[in-house]
């Protein structure tokens, strides 16, 4: 027994080191995200209640955010939306995927060369955190998102 206690040991602080998902602060990703992941320079941050507008988040609901989306006639978003835990994230990131549809259709009827980037999206949950991403270079925002 004594021979294999500190092999578990081992094996337990082993097992906790892969596969961790990252911790993201939107507040630090955000602006990183906004410089090097292809957006335009047209983007305008969102407060609390334009998040609540256009995206139907409360955003009292949430522990942190940082969202923007493009001031001109283009498809680039970002949401990074912090909640109380993965459940929750995982029930906004239903709601955006609903609301990243409706964004294809749109863009596909009236911008096509727009659409594209939609098909590019990143829509994911690590751990608490919610990520919309559409942006000119989504490699390099999965590279950043997964620090």
């Amino acid at each position: 027994m004594q021979r294999i206690l500190p092999f578990l040991l081992i094996l337990f602080l082993l097992s906790g080191c892969g596969g961790r998902e990252p911790e993201i602060d939107p507040a630090v990703l955000g602006p990183q995200l906004l410089e090097q992941a292809g957006f335009p320079e047209t983007m305008v941050p969102l407060d609390g209640p334009m998040l609540e507008a256009l995206y139907r988040i409360d955003p009292d609901a949430l522990e942190s955010f940082y969202a923007a989306v493009s001031g001109g006639a283009t498809s680039e978003e970002l949401l990074l939306l912090k909640t109380a835990g993965e459940e929750e994230a995982k029930a906004l990131r239903d709601l955006l995927s609903s609301h990243l549809e409706d964004r294809r259709e749109s863009f596909a009827a009236y911008l096509p060369e727009e659409a594209g980037k939609l098909d590019g999206a990143i829509l994911a949950v690590y751990g608490p955190t919610v990520v919309l991403c559409i942006c000119g270079s989504p490699d390099t925002a999965q590279a950043l998102l997964e620090g």
